[in-house]
């Protein structure tokens, strides 16, 4: 138990030799920064706050790292020093366009897995002789538990946790989408071939590289993904993409265990991973390649985001409804919105539609010091967004 203890603390210590956390934070930060520049241009001040794209995320690593970390004891999971260079500099390839979804393990573990299955035939170096004792089965097995959770992330993804976005469409008039981007650390035990771990059993580990005793090591890997919804509903599009993942993340499955008795499929399980991914990326564009779904609507004003801890937010408004009536008077532009309001300052009703045609009412007493737009964003700027901020 002393040794487990010890090499415990020694992976956990090795965690912070490793450049995927570093990374990662340097690639979102960049983007994060792009992003509040962004919603400063087109909404006239910070929307959603620096630290938005790991929202909601720590559960869901957590977990994935938990399972991953049993599977890497019971089955004995090595990862080895190659493996891990490897996957670093693969990582490091991802994030030079600044786009988190190539953060999905289809790619960071698919790429990985063509460079130890190449480079070796290559014959450049002695040194990537040695990615010849890399396990390609323990490459699928970290694949299939972060598709999983790249999944779940994208199912649980709420509507107005999602970055709303202006631009000007084909025929100059304005159209609204939606982004949704998130990143997750999920931070994982498995063997390192030195150490004082020996093996307990015969079987054990199943999945090996050559040498008598291992240590452990963390791995804070990172997974991440980012869509645009234009055509559709924001919810509707990621709730598709998220079903379409753990459809795939299955089907990784399946093969990874057919994998262990039969090693030549692992090729065949990555190639699905990667074929995959881009087949859920290409059904997304076809089913955006239609009408927007931002636009001005004439029946009343679309519902493009919902500022964080608004009144807006606090009424349970939703991106994708339609405001029609601001205390009984019909709304068609901004400028009546906002007339609107003032009719009664102190307390505000609202007639919604949403996106499944149906009505409902919401309304809530306003307060000293609150928002006193509600805290809405719409399709088309308004004309004091210019010279006045939404703080």
């Amino acid at each position: 138990m002393d040794v487990w203890l010890l090499e415990l603390i020694k992976g956990v210590g090795r965690a912070f030799t490793q450049p995927f956390l570093y990374i990662a934070v340097i690639t979102i930060w960049i983007l994060a920064g792009q992003r509040l520049k962004r919603e400063r241009k087109d909404f006239g001040a910070r929307v959603f706050s620096p630290l938005s794209e790991w929202q909601g995320t720590i559960a869901t690593g957590l977990i994935a790292g938990l399972v991953l970390s049993v599977l890497s004891i019971a089955l004995g999971l090595v990862v080895s020093y190659p493996l891990l260079i490897i996957l670093s500099v693969v990582f490091l390839l991802v994030s030079l366009p600044l786009r988190l979804t190539w953060y999905s393990a289809a790619y960071t573990l698919g790429l990985t897995y063509v460079f130890v299955l190449v480079l070796p035939a290559l014959d450049v170096h002695p040194w990537l002789k040695t990615l010849e004792d890399v396990s390609l089965l323990s490459i699928t097995i970290i694949m299939t538990v972060l598709l999983f959770a790249e999944a779940i992330l994208l199912l649980k993804l709420k509507p107005n946790e999602t970055f709303p976005e202006r631009k000007k469409g084909k025929r100059g008039l304005w159209i609204g989408q939606h982004r949704a981007r998130r990143a997750a650390v999920v931070p994982f035990f498995v063997l390192y071939p030195t150490g004082g771990i020996i093996p307990f059993a015969e079987w054990w580990p199943v999945i090996s590289v050559s040498g008598e005793s291992y240590g452990l090591v963390l791995i804070p890997m990172v997974i991440g993904f980012d869509w645009i919804s234009r055509g559709q509903p924001v919810e509707q599009a990621t709730k598709a993409i998220g079903r379409h993942v753990f459809l795939l993340a299955s089907a990784v499955l399946v093969l990874t265990v057919a994998s262990y008795f039969l090693p030549v499929l692992t090729f065949v399980t990555v190639a699905v991973g990667l074929l995959g991914r881009e087949w859920i990326t290409i059904r997304h564009r076809v089913r955006e390649n239609r009408s927007p779904f931002f636009i001005p609507n004439p029946k009343g004003l679309r519902i493009l985001g919902v500022i964080p801890g608004s009144p807006a937010a606090d009424m349970g408004l939703v991106p994708g409804e339609l405001i029609e009536r601001v205390n009984n008077v019909s709304v068609r532009s901004e400028t009546e919105f906002y007339e609107a309001l003032q009719i009664n300052g102190a307390f505000n009703k609202l007639e919604i539609r949403d996106e499944y045609g149906e009505n409902r009412y919401v309304q809530r007493a306003m307060y000293e010091g609150e928002h006193h737009e509600l805290g809405v964003l719409f399709v088309e700027p308004a004309v004091h967004e210019a010279s006045v901020g939404f703080f």
